[in-house]
């Protein structure tokens, strides 16, 4: 009974470790693909702000899926909707040099997997008429943002504009 009983507590300490090593290693394995996601996601949010810098209509329409929706508190809307009668006119006005914009991420909460993510933070928008200088924006706004991953490439599904943010919240997220 004695050699039973050790037999009994050594496969069940070994199986212990073994069952230890296997989460140790994928908890490693995911910090590195998520790591290697975050990365990925961080290129997205660069392009997104590039593309509103350049005035890149077609750059920033292949960063959203074909049936991305944008809500805000009060309403929704696709997001292909919102190139054809009002983003396309104010991005054709960058290209121009007609308008200055710039556009900054800053994240509280970002989650996911190799094919998904979820993001939230604050963004900052501005634009300028370069004529005058006369502001045209100067926003801080709460996000929400659901992305997939199609063709090895990030998109957004739903972006949610919640509300105002203040420059303090914004500094908070450094």
């Amino acid at each position: 009974m004695k050699n039973f009983i050790l037999v009994f507590v050594t496969l069940l300490t070994s199986s212990y470790s073994n069952i230890e090593t296997q989460i140790n290693l994928r908890t490693y394995d995911y910090c590195f693909q998520d790591n290697d996601r975050l990365e990925e996601l961080n290129s997205y949010w660069a392009s997104l702000a590039k593309t509103a810098k350049d005035g890149d209509f077609e750059g920033m329409k292949s960063l959203y899926h074909k049936d991305a929706v944008v809500v805000k508190p009060d309403t929704t809307f696709a997001v292909s909707q919102a190139f054809k009668f009002r983003w396309k006119k104010e991005i054709m006005e960058v290209k121009s040099g007609k308008r200055a914009n710039t556009l900054e991420f800053r994240f509280s909460n970002r989650v996911g997997d190799e094919t998904t993510a979820f993001e939230k933070g604050i963004y900052h928008y501005t634009s300028v008429e370069t004529s005058n200088g006369k502001q045209l924006g100067d926003s801080y706004v709460h996000f929400e943002t659901l992305l997939v991953k199609q063709d090895n490439h990030w998109v957004s599904l739903m972006e949610y504009q919640k509300m105002e943010a203040t420059e303090e919240e914004w500094e908070a997220l450094k």
